[in-house]
């Protein structure tokens, strides 16, 4: 499965939905998580995408998170729900279990104690509504700028840059996730986010993953390539569950009762 998360600021603009169509076209993504849509919500059917959208109940066009969902891939979605303009999630069947799809767009530092810690507390009750049977993935912009410490690198793993505060590093480690590190590549390959001077930079977009499941990211990587009028990278996540399957031969062959005395030989051998 190929997957991601994309803060685009805005889509409430004159020809918006196609760029974007066209942009993920090109890298042949199944399913976007997108941020700041600043549009309504809703779902919306197009000839060759879907895009399922968690809007802001007021008319300021602000906040709102959406999927983009491919055409061919349409197909695996068996249900969406909103939390709030910030928090919504997809859920997917695959052949063998069911895989959510988390879509968050957590506050930035500025904003008040009370905002964040309402953010969070909304995102659990949002995650203990799903099934424990399915697997959870968070993506999202969570304007977390996380460390290097030693002491959390069994939840953030060796590429993340920089330091920032603690709540998404608490919610990871209370609820069993793990933050999906980039892989090693250059510092200018690895941030997500950039003021418009070009210096500034750093990684803020987000993929949680259960502990058991990390290594089924087989590739996380911003995207540099993809344009649609954002300081944000398209954060490109590959996606592959390993299932362990158990090959139990069950033989029905009947057992067969031999009489030995009946082999002159077995009978000599014996008495």
């Amino acid at each position: 499965m190929n997957t991601g998360t994309w803060n685009v600021r805005s889509l409430f603009w004159s020809g918006a939905l196609k760029v974007l169509h066209n942009e993920l076209l090109k890298l042949d993504s199944d399913v976007v998580a997108l941020q700041e849509t600043r549009l309504e919500s809703g779902i919306q059917k197009f000839d060759n995408f879907t895009l399922f959208n968690s809007g802001s109940e007021s008319k300021k066009h602000e906040f709102g998170c959406r999927f983009y969902v491919g055409g061919e891939f349409l197909k695996y979605v068996k249900d969406f729900k909103i939390t709030n303009e910030r928090i919504c999630y997809l859920r997917l069947k695959a052949k063998w279990f069911f895989c959510t799809l988390i879509n968050v767009h957590a506050p930035t530092n500025e904003k008040m104690e009370e905002v964040k810690e309402e953010f969070y507390n909304l995102l659990e009750q949002t995650i203990n509504q799903i099934a424990n049977s399915d697997i959870k993935i968070i993506l999202g912009d969570f304007n977390a700028k996380i460390g290097e410490e030693d002491i959390y690198k069994c939840t953030i793993g060796n590429e993340c840059l920089h330091n920032n505060k603690i709540k998404i590093i608490q919610f990871t480690i209370s609820k069993g996730f793990n933050v999906g590190s980039t892989f090693p590549h250059k510092d200018i390959h690895q941030q997500t986010w950039y003021l418009a001077d070009g210096r500034t930079a750093n990684q803020i977009d987000r993929v949680l993953i259960s502990n058991r499941l990390r290594s089924a990211i087989t590739h996380l990587i911003p995207l540099r390539g993809p344009d649609i009028g954002s300081n944000h990278n398209l954060l490109k996540m590959n996606f592959k569950v390993k299932l362990r399957v158990k090959n139990e031969k069950k033989y029905n062959k009947k057992r067969r009762i031999v009489n030995i005395f009946q082999n002159s030989k077995w009978k000599q051998e014996l008495l």
